[in-house]
């Protein structure tokens, strides 16, 4: 029998709000949520350079094991159901209000902490959100949302062309040609997938009278 390799985090979104989006997917046609607990929230931050990788296991062993970790992980995925609704193009025009009150919501009350340090080559500005709460580890994802949709162009938001994938990506690429989530994965499945097509489809003319 052939190893069962779980899935992975996806960053191929080219910003953080899409790549946290990304995290719900789809394997042979069903739901995959990436999010299954509260560690798979903090690696994601970890990964997606929100937070330090002894931060967090700082916090899995404070929260892990609690309540908070529920917590953090119900918001983590209304979260991202939040930022999904707002970039699919289905919902322009909607009322998105809750969902602008989510990343508000997780940003109202945090505490930022602003410091001047010295390094090799001079001055530098170092901030650091402080985790009053729980949810507030979510910050970060809040706060990169507001870059997005104040920023970005929601018309080059895509979802990848092969009609079994459900990820998206922001196409920067040159002339917005961009179709897959990844060249290597969907792009050359559905590559071969039109090969194979083309040539059923000339053999059956070949053989026809």
């Amino acid at each position: 029998m052939p190893k069962i390799i779980a899935p992975t985090f996806y960053f191929i979104g080219n910003h953080p709000v899409l790549d946290f989006t990304n995290t719900q997917i789809a394997v042979n046609g069903k739901p995959v949520d990436l999010l299954g607990n509260f560690t798979d929230v903090l690696e994601w931050l970890v990964i997606a350079g929100f937070l330090s990788k002894d931060t967090a296991n700082d916090y899995g062993r404070q929260w892990g094991n609690g309540i908070e970790a529920e917590m953090v992980l119900t918001a983590a995925r209304a979260l991202r159901s939040g930022l999904l609704a707002m970039v699919e193009p289905k919902n322009e025009g909607r009322d998105l209000t809750v969902h602008l009150e989510q990343i508000n919501s997780l940003l109202r009350e945090r505490v930022i902490t602003t410091e001047l340090v010295r390094k090799e080559n001079g001055f530098a500005v170092e901030r650091e959100v402080r985790i009053k709460k729980p949810t507030d580890l979510l910050s970060p994802v809040a706060e990169a949302a507001i870059d997005f949709f104040s920023h970005c162009d929601l018309r080059l938001v895509k979802k990848c062309e092969n009609p079994d994938c459900v990820l998206h990506f922001y196409d920067n690429s040159r002339n917005a040609t961009r179709r897959w989530c990844s060249q290597k994965t969907c792009g050359n499945r559905m590559k071969v997938a039109a090969f194979l097509e083309r040539r059923k489809n000339q053999q059956i003319n070949s053989i026809e009278p």
